[in-house]
């Protein structure tokens, strides 16, 4: 009797221990994936400077000199107006292109900059009322801000292309040890259940995932959208 529960005993103990194990390796596993979504994301963001720097030295100078050689071109020869200014809004959709992949005032000003700068830009020219509260007290991290940055940037974008709202608001602030992004429309939202999500919501999401945020969307069918980002500091 007694030998065989030592040997219940001892299969116990193994069991429990293969368990922990599982769990250890699970862990481990969880961890080189989540470090290893986060060096993609980094070198994304590297991918996106590059890009934006040669946009801006390459295609940007090009432009820059078509632009002037034009303006000059209708003075003095007649040339039609309306070429100069063909070539002037090429130049300036490549330098907000440049500006959207990698905003230099993201790394120069920090993230209140960005973000204020983001929604001046994507709802400026557009039929509907935007605005923006910040309180994040410090600046975060390069990666933070970065992620903070881009969901913002793909929700709004969202927002102002397919949700026909008229009322965007933004809200960052600082929620104890975490950061809290917030980005409401009263567009005519979707369904979530039955609703097909997109590249850039799957992104939003693998973001979060990748820092170990919080990643949320609260919508309904003319009820508009509610976006919300956790992000621990």
């Amino acid at each position: 009797m007694n030998g065989r529960k030592q040997t219940f005993d001892e299969e116990l103990l193994f069991l429990q221990r293969s368990q922990d194990e599982l769990r250890q390796l699970l862990v481990a596993e969880q961890l080189t994936l989540r470090n290893l979504a986060q060096r993609l994301w980094s070198q994304q963001e590297a991918e996106r400077a590059r890009l934006s720097q040669d946009l801006h030295d390459g295609l940007g100078q090009i432009l820059t000199a078509l632009t002037r050689k034009l303006d000059v071109a209708v003075i003095e020869q007649g040339v039609d107006a309306s070429v100069a200014e063909l070539a002037a809004h090429a130049l300036s959709d490549v330098r907000q292109l440049s500006r959207l992949m990698r905003p230099r005032i993201l790394d120069d000003l920090g993230l209140a900059a960005a973000l204020n700068w983001l929604v001046r830009s994507l709802c400026e020219h557009e039929k509907l009322e935007s605005s923006i509260a910040i309180d994040i007290e410090e600046e975060p991290n390069s990666h933070v801000a970065i992620l903070v940055f881009r969901i913002a940037q793909e929700a709004l974008t969202n927002a102002v292309r397919h949700a026909n709202a008229d009322q965007i608001s933004v809200f960052a602030t600082r929620v104890g040890k975490a950061l809290r992004l917030d980005i409401i429309d009263n567009g005519r939202g979707f369904n979530l259940d039955t609703a097909a999500q997109g590249i850039g919501i799957a992104s939003m999401r693998d973001r979060a995932t990748a820092f170990s945020a919080e990643f949320d969307i609260q919508s309904r069918p003319g009820g508009g959208c509610h976006i919300s980002l956790l992000v621990p500091l």
